[in-house]
């Protein structure tokens, strides 16, 4: 993001969604690089705690996270965007629905949403 020439933002919307999605890119190649290393298997599991709705002590896989976020994002962008931006760039409700130009109560409504949507796709089948 910091370069010769800063990036031209448009709006918060625009740099936080750059933010977010640089970070989802950097902590899954990070993930993919250390699984490629033997003794890299098992890295890039980190605590959601209640990112999107696990148990405190349950880690999930970033790559599967990765993963269902792509297919999420088929379904539904704004949810998908709604996620990068309350995991990975770590915003509030709040912020989001400002970041976003979207009411608080929207964002809640499809954070928890997209939460559901994850959990039962990070778990697989029957897991949920």
């Amino acid at each position: 993001m910091a370069g010769k020439d800063p990036p031209d933002w448009q709006n918060r919307a625009h740099f936080f969604g750059v933010a977010a999605r640089l970070m989802r890119e950097i902590l899954v190649d990070r993930t993919r690089k250390l699984r490629a290393a033997k003794r890299g298997w098992g890295a890039g599991e980190l605590p959601l705690d209640d990112a999107i709705g696990l148990p405190h002590q349950r880690s999930v896989d970033l790559i599967l996270l990765d993963d269902a976020l792509d297919r999420l994002a088929k379904l539904d962008e704004r949810q998908c965007r709604i996620v990068e931006l309350r995991f990975f760039a770590g915003l509030s409700l709040e912020e989001t629905s400002v970041a976003l130009g979207i009411s608080e109560a929207t964002v809640s409504r499809e954070w928890t949403t997209a939460r559901l949507w994850l959990r039962r796709e990070i778990a697989g089948p029957g897991m949920a």
